[in-house]
C-alpha cells in the first residue's frame, strides 16, 4: 500500500496500532480464534491464510509433560500439538512393551545342571605328612619295617578302616616314600570322603612317575566327587589307556555324560545370549526409525500456517477505530 493510499484510510496512530496487532499475531496466532477478531480471521481466510485451531483444555493426568511439550513445540499449531502427544504416548507405550519382553529374556534363569547326589563336600584339613625326600640311604630295620606297615594298612583297608590304613601309610611314607603308596594313601582319604586331602597325595605321586595309572584314576575320581567332571575326563581317559580297569569304566561313561551336558547347555546359553543381542539390536533400529519419523512429521507439520511460525502473544490491545475507511 503506497503511502499516500495507507492516508487515506487511516492515520498513523491507527496504522501503529494495526503493526502491533499483526505483530502479536504472529506470537500467539490462536487469539484469532476470539470472538472479538472474527472478522479479520474471516478476512485472512479470504485471503488463503490458514488459522490455528483453537486450543483443547488438557484434562491428562501428565500435565507437566504436556506444558514442557507444548513450550517446545511452540512454534507448531494446537492440532500439530494434540499430534505429538499421541505419538510420545505411542511411543511411551511400545518401550513399555519392549521393557517387560527385555526384562522377561534376561529373567530367565540357566538351566539348571542335574544334581549329583554323590559329590563330596571339600575337606580342608592340613595336609598329610609326605615323610623324607625318596632316593636316600634305608636300612634293613627300616625296609623290614615299612614292609610291615605296608602290609598292615593293606588289611586295614581291605578291612574298611581307612583311618587305619592312612596312619600305616603315612608311616611307610616316613621310611620309604613312593608314587604308590601316595597314591595308595590318597585312595584311602578318597574313602573317608577327603578328596582334596586325595589329590595331594596323586599330585605327589604324578611329580615322581608322570605315567602312575593308580594315582591318575585316584585324582580323577577325587575330581569326579568334586564335581570338576572336564579335569576328571582327563585324568581318567589317560590312566585307562595306560592300565584298563572295569571298575573305573563306569565312572567314566558318567563323568563323560555330564561333560557332554554341560557343554550342550553352554552352547544353547550363548545362543539364547545371541538372540537377546540381535533382539535389543532390533528394539533399538526400532525406536530410531521411530523418532526419525517423528521429527519429520514434526518438521512437516511445523512448515504450514501463517508465515514466520506464530507462537506467544502478550496483551494486546483493542482494535483500532476506523479501520473499514474513511468517515
Amino acid at each position: 500500500i503506497s503511502t499516500s493510499l495507507l492516508q487515506t484510510h487511516m492515520d498513523s496512530a491507527q496504522a501503529s496500532a494495526l503493526k502491533k496487532l499483526i505483530s502479536t499475531l504472529k506470537e500467539q496466532p490462536e487469539l484469532l480464534n476470539e470472538p472479538s477478531l472474527a472478522f479479520f480471521k474471516d478476512y485472512l481466510t479470504s485471503l488463503g491464510a490458514t488459522i490455528p485451531a483453537a486450543k483443547a483444555a488438557h484434562t491428562h493426568g501428565h500435565d507437566s509433560a504436556h506444558d514442557s511439550h507444548e513450550h517446545k513445540h511452540g512454534s507448531g499449531c494446537c492440532a500439530h500439538e494434540h499430534e505429538s502427544h499421541d505419538h510420545g504416548h505411542d511411543s511411551h507405550s511400545h518401550g513399555h512393551g519392549h521393557d517387560k519382553e527385555q526384562h522377561g529374556s534376561e529373567d530367565e534363569e540357566e538351566e539348571p545342571e542335574e544334581e549329583d547326589p554323590e559329590l563330596m563336600a571339600p575337606d580342608s584339613d592340613p595336609p598329610a605328612e609326605v615323610g623324607v625326600a625318596a632316593g636316600g640311604e634305608v636300612s634293613d630295620a627300616d625296609m623290614d619295617k615299612a614292609g610291615e606297615m605296608k602290609m598292615a594298612a593293606a588289611e586295614a583297608a581291605s578291612g574298611g578302616d581307612y583311618a587305619k590304613a592312612v596312619e600305616c601309610y603315612t608311616s611307610v611314607l616316613k621310611l620309604m616314600p613312593s608314587p604308590l603308596v601316595f597314591a595308595k594313601r590318597g585312595d584311602c582319604f578318597l574313602k573317608l570322603k577327603k578328596p582334596n586331602a586325595a589329590i595331594r597325595d596323586c599330585d605327589k605321586a604324578l611329580e615322581s612317575n608322570p605315567d602312575s595309572a593308580k594315582a591318575l584314576k585316584v585324582r580323577g575320581m577325587a575330581k569326579r566327587y568334586l564335581g570338576d567332571y572336564e579335569a576328571a575326563q582327563k585324568d581318567l581317559a589317560l590312566a585307562q589307556r595306560i592300565d584298563y580297569d572295569d571298575a573305573v569304566d563306569g565312572i567314566q561313561r558318567f563323568v563323560i555324560k555330564r561333560c557332554a551336558d554341560r557343554q550342550a547347555r553352554a552352547v544353547k546359553q550363548k545362543a539364547k545370549e545371541a538372540e537377546r543381542a540381535a533382539k535389543a539390536a532390533a528394539r533399538r533400529r526400532e525406536e530410531a526409525r521411530r523418532e526419525y519419523e517423528k521429527q519429520k512429521e514434526e518438521e512437516a507439520a511445523g512448515g504450514g500456517g501463517m508465515p514466520g511460525g506464530m507462537p506467544g502473544m502478550p496483551g494486546m490491545g483493542g482494535m483500532p477505530g476506523g479501520m473499514g475507511g474513511r468517515r
